[in-house]
């Protein structure tokens, strides 16, 4: 299977947040082969950012070198333009503002991505809990 990973589920690994175990598995599929991971570079930024935040700049660089040497998978670092205008298409889909749901454009990049890559987007950001246009898995 193809699993798309956001932020949020290597964040809940990197910085051992509750539930991390199941995102751990996750990547421990994609290690031994027994699926393909996907990410991108805004999750990558969107992770160092986390750390520097808070004032982890060695951490920060860590997790950047976790993700980039992690076997199985691939890092999209180019976004044609037909992915940004499908990112938009899905902001505006799944962006709510009395409904609470903050649908970023990061998200919709994401899922575009997802969409064209993978069967399956592993996160833990409720704002995609209405997506329908890959499986959606909560970690």
């Amino acid at each position: 299977m193809r699993v798309f990973f956001d932020a949020g589920a290597f964040l809940k690994v990197l910085k051992k947040e509750k539930g991390y175990e199941k995102a751990a598995e996750w990547l421990r599929t994609v290690l031994v082969g027994e699926h393909e991971g996907f990410t991108d570079t805004v999750v990558i930024a969107e992770i160092v950012y986390a750390f520097l935040a808070q004032g982890l700049d060695d951490e920060a660089v860590e997790a950047r070198a976790y993700i980039e040497g992690f076997p199985n998978l691939t890092v999209i670092e180019e976004v044609p333009t037909s992915i940004s205008h499908r990112g938009a298409e899905l902001k505006k889909k799944y962006f709510r503002r009395a409904g609470k749901t903050f649908f970023s454009l990061y998200d919709g990049i994401h899922l575009a991505l997802a969409e064209q890559s993978s069967e399956v987007i592993l996160t833990s950001d409720s704002d995609f809990k209405s997506v329908t246009e890959v499986k959606v898995e909560f970690v």
